[in-house]
């Protein structure tokens, strides 16, 4: 397991999520701001496209 974690790099932008999670008309979570295929595309996504989801989010 020790080699796993030295290979596995770990994410450091966390969730914008609160843990209210509808999503409305517009496809946009009321919770996060993110919409359906951000929050899809988030488990998976480099700290880059992290951080590029959340100031798409500061602009809605």
């Amino acid at each position: 397991m020790d080699d796993f974690l030295s290979f596995t790099r770990v994410p450091t932008v966390a969730s914008p999520c609160v843990g209210i999670c509808r999503i409305g008309a517009d496809d946009v979570c009321t919770g996060c701001s993110r919409t359906l295929d951000e929050i899809a595309e988030w488990s998976m996504a480099s700290d880059e496209r992290r951080r590029a989801i959340l100031e798409r989010i500061a602009e809605r």
